[in-house]
């Protein structure tokens, strides 16, 4: 049988010099490609290319499946992280995680266990004195408060985070006790819920939250801690309207005044009142009223910082 031959579309040295060309051509521009190539770790965890509208619709009854893939991979993230670093060293860890729970909660937004995930690991600590992702954490929270009201938890990190780092008790407050009000909640968030609202001076919250919560308690120990509350909550009142007298005075004077009864002599304060848990109320060092029966109702003195830390 005769052998069947087929040209060769360009001869053997026209093809090692082709050979020699792309190697030098790709020992060129190699060292481009390496200035322009991603630092470790930014590319290796990352969302789908598809945006979220895109993929809940192809993803065949599978978004649980995929987000769960999202999650996995924030968790990997988060066990690669170093820690003790700057705020600049791990903003690419940071923004992994932001855009993987995102994508995550975004494809599937009933995932509570994302959203717990997202409030517990993405606030950080750095070097620099800073603490990173908790406004990313704040904005995944919110969503899942909207989609897992029922399971307290998310409430309560929300709430946790917005006093904690960002003194924001006012809206700590609501978020509390949301999680209070969810089934299997711990008793003391309602207690929570209502110390936030006194220290961001939502003092008539707190009033009906205590009112209602005593009125519902079955047990009497509970009862007990509410109608103690209240009377906590008379006390912050009481002590805001002789912070108010005090102003005038001394916006009126230009100094601070000597006592509370040269409050009622000024005509600032129309009378010291009575301290609900036995006490009295006096003005201390500092000029500010103050209770000897009891502590006032604070979670901390300290507004959108962390121990001196600058939150972003």
């Amino acid at each position: 049988m005769a052998r069947v031959s087929f040209p060769l579309p360009f001869s053997r040295a026209a093809f090692i010099a082709a050979v020699a060309l792309c190697a030098t051509t790709a020992a060129v521009l190699r060292p481009r490609a390496q200035l322009l190539r991603s630092p470790p770790g930014a590319t290796q965890f990352d969302i789908p290319a598809l945006p979220v509208e895109v993929s809940r619709p192809f993803s065949f009854g599978l978004r649980s499946l995929v987000a769960d893939l999202m999650f996995i991979q924030a968790i990997q993230v988060l066990g690669g992280i170093k820690k003790f670093r700057t705020a600049a060293d791990g903003a690419s860890d940071d923004r992994a995680l932001d855009r993987l729970l995102t994508y995550s909660t975004d494809l599937d937004p009933k995932f509570a266990g994302a959203y717990r995930f997202a409030g517990n690991a993405m606030p950080r600590h750095t070097l620099d004195e800073k603490v990173t992702n908790v406004l990313q954490a704040e904005a995944i929270l919110k969503k899942g408060v909207r989609e897992r009201p029922d399971d307290w938890r998310v409430p309560f990190e929300l709430g946790f985070l917005q006093s904690y780092y960002l003194g924001r008790f006012d809206e700590a407050a609501r978020n509390l006790a949301l999680a209070a009000h969810a089934q299997g909640s711990p008793a003391y968030l309602g207690l929570l819920a209502t110390r936030a609202a006194a220290d961001a001076g939502d003092l008539d919250f707190a009033d009906r939250m205590a009112t209602v919560m005593a009125a519902e308690a079955t047990e009497e120990s509970t009862r007990a801690e509410w109608e103690q509350r209240l009377v906590d909550l008379r006390m912050e009142r009481d002590l805001r309207g002789l912070e108010a007298a005090v102003a005038r005075y001394q916006k009126r004077s230009g100094i601070k005044p000597p006592s509370l009864e040269a409050l009622v002599k000024s005509g600032d304060l129309l009378r010291i009142p009575l301290e609900p848990h036995g006490g009295r109320y006096q003005l201390g060092p500092d000029g500010a009223p103050l209770s000897t029966g009891a502590a006032r109702l604070r979670i901390s003195g300290r507004r959108g910082t962390t121990a001196g830390l600058e939150v972003k």
